[in-house]
């Protein structure tokens, strides 16, 4: 069966690498035809794409190709300029001189191995997860438990003791959120990722499950930028970094890297691999290698040198699937008793630098107004409670979503600002937010959660919520937000 066949649950997409839309995923029926202006189903703002550029269709065989269709710039497929030819999939389509497509499928099966896989990876994460958790709890009950047994507190060893405290709650949330990172499964998105980002999220959740024999090095400098979706490259990263970490069982060194890779012709062993620019990301251990008969199996699906019962063999294919679907490349290098290297090629990205604002002592000064906040948590209630009215703003406090709405219609008048927890039982709070719309459509509400999926974020966005508070949040990010709020509500903003 030909590669770019659409076989039974599989679907053939373009994927936008380059250009307006970039990151945008296209699903392709029996034709498309692509060029500059409102009637592309595709998005092009390239002035040398012409208004009738090429035609990708579905042959008779199941097989797609892409035609030109006379434009003045030509369409190139890997590179070489075509007339029409067969489309395998991971090919990219060049049209014009910014638009770079690439031509994928989303088989319905791998999707249910890829989040199969993720289950068994999350499974081998929890251990040592477990075990960082104990660690960092450790602390907060030995601190708070020391303050409480003194007769009297002194403020060397209160702040002492605080300080730890803090420490210990932001690095339990930094790895909740890395956790979630990697277990999410939403819509995929490939959009502009930060190489070095994502190895720290990566570095993180490893330190809570390699064993403590294994030395863990990375080198991955800012500024290096790919295109693709954060949670399955994560995913491919920690695969990649498990296998590493039981190739040493005696201990030994993990090594991440990446750097900016120039691809000038077709590499050996890769011909799907256009020129262009990559991140390379390398992964290299110093266990205990492979010989060459497993070296050429490891990516073949429940292919494993692993004892029944530690491992399916879904780790590196999973990740095989997930690199050409982003139109990557992934290879290994790996001699008995030496080690061994992975290496990922993943398109690189132009991306501007995001210059953010510098935070000023106004951005959390002291102001005043009526907050309404709604929080299932007594807990939670009472500590944004403290915060805010140390800082001048009086707070209505609701324990559900139908005793917020309640309040509000009691306060009307005077309340500045509404606070939700997304989800509380009974009245949850975008059911509650629909209800205070009714009431007063200006109303400016922010929506509070530890975890909200992309697609709800948006819809309730567009629906008129102000904005959004993550769970957990400290003093300092909290008066920011509503300081903001406050003071564009003074304004009438």
């Amino acid at each position: 069966m030909a590669e770019g066949e659409k076989r039974g649950g599989a679907e053939a997409h373009l994927i936008v690498l380059v250009g307006h839309a970039m990151g945008r995923r296209y699903l392709l029926g029996d034709e498309m035809v692509l060029g500059r202006g409102p009637q592309s189903p595709i998005e092009i703002l390239d002035d040398g794409v012409s208004r009738r550029h090429c035609r990708i269709m579905r042959t008779e065989l199941g097989t797609y190709k892409v035609e030109d269709l006379g434009s003045r710039n030509g369409t190139y497929v890997n590179g070489v300029r075509i007339t029409d030819t067969t489309l395998q999939f991971g090919d990219k389509i060049a049209v014009g001189s910014q638009t770079i497509l690439l031509f994928a499928s989303r088989d319905r099966f791998e999707d249910q191995r890829i989040q199969a896989q993720k289950l068994q990876a999350l499974g081998q994460l929890a251990g040592g997860i477990a075990h960082d958790f104990n660690n960092l709890l450790g602390v907060v009950l030995a601190n708070i438990t020391h303050l409480l047994s003194l007769d009297r507190l002194e403020e060397g060893v209160t702040r002492k003791s605080l300080a730890e405290v803090e420490t210990a709650a932001r690095r339990a949330v930094d790895l909740t959120n890395q956790l979630l990172a990697f277990a999410r499964s939403s819509r995929r998105q490939h959009k502009a990722t930060d190489a070095s980002t994502m190895i720290g999220d990566a570095t993180r959740l490893l330190r809570a499950t390699l064993h403590r024999s294994i030395t863990l090095v990375t080198e991955a400098p800012p500024g290096l930028t790919l295109i693709g979706d954060p949670s399955q490259l994560l995913q491919v990263l920690m695969n990649l970094c498990i296998n590493a970490g039981d190739a040493m069982p005696e201990g030994g060194t993990l090594t991440i890297s990446a750097k900016r890779q120039a691809i000038y012709e077709e590499k050996e062993g890769a011909p799907l691999l256009a020129p262009g620019q990559y991140v390379l990301i390398e992964v290299s251990d110093t266990g205990v290698g492979m010989d060459p008969e497993t070296r050429s199996r490891i990516f073949e699906p429940f292919f494993t040198t692993k004892p029944r019962g530690k491992g399916t063999g879904l780790g590196l294919a999973t990740a095989s699937v997930i690199v050409r679907d982003h139109g990557g490349h992934i290879e290994v290098d790996s001699e008995r008793g030496r080690g061994t290297t992975f290496r990922v090629y993943l398109p690189a990205a132009q991306v501007k630098p995001v210059v953010r604002p510098r935070i000023t002592q106004d951005h959390y000064s002291p102001v005043r107004g009526t907050v309404l906040l709604a929080d299932d948590e007594e807990l939670v209630r009472y500590a944004t409670r403290r915060v805010l009215e140390h800082a001048g703003v009086e707070v209505l406090a609701a324990e559900d979503g139908a005793k917020a709405v309640e309040l509000y219609q009691a306060n009307r008048e005077k309340v500045d600002l509404v606070i939700l927890d997304l989800d509380m039982p009974g009245l949850n709070g975008e059911q509650a937010f629909k209800r205070l719309v009714e009431l007063d459509p200006d109303i400016k509400v922010i929506i509070s959660s530890g975890y909200v999926l992309r697609e709800r974020e948006t819809q309730l966005r567009k629906a008129g919520v102000y904005g959004f508070l993550n769970k957990p949040y400290d003093s300092m990010t909290l008066m920011t937000t509503i300081a903001k709020a406050l003071r564009e509500r003074r304004a009438g903003s």
